[in-house]
């Protein structure tokens, strides 16, 4: 029996080309896509972590990313890899490619609002 999938929102080193893309083996790319307003990458050692803002504030913005469809069975290999650093939580996407859409290198106007799953910065 497959098992269910989930929207993953990859903003660093997950992304197609990027270093360690490879642990998304299997995860089908959905297209191009942006969170909401409200949050911001932070360095975390050598790599960048989404983090979300408290409150309106016009130097954070959106951040862009890509979105996969990845398969939930896969998502407790990505928490190993991840880290205790990284917490698996939901966001919201402003820019994102509807569901049924087939993969496309740029998201359109016609994108719509989405949450997807995305490693966060754990709070400490």
């Amino acid at each position: 029996m497959p098992s269910a999938s989930v929207r993953l929102f990859v903003y660093g080193s997950l992304k197609r080309g990027g270093r360690h893309h490879e642990q998304l083996a299997g995860a089908r790319f959905l297209g191009l896509a942006e969170t909401e307003p409200g949050y911001r990458l932070e360095p975390l050692g050598e790599y960048l972590a989404l983090v979300r803002v408290a409150g309106p504030s016009p130097v954070d913005g959106s951040v862009a990313g890509e979105l996969f469809e990845v398969d939930e069975s896969r998502l407790v290999a990505l928490d190993t890899f991840e880290g205790d650093a990284y917490i698996r939580g939901q966001v919201m996407l402003s820019r994102a490619p509807r569901p049924r859409d087939p993969p496309r290198d740029e998201a359109d106007d016609e994108a719509e609002d989405v949450f997807a799953l995305a490693y966060l910065k754990k709070a400490r």
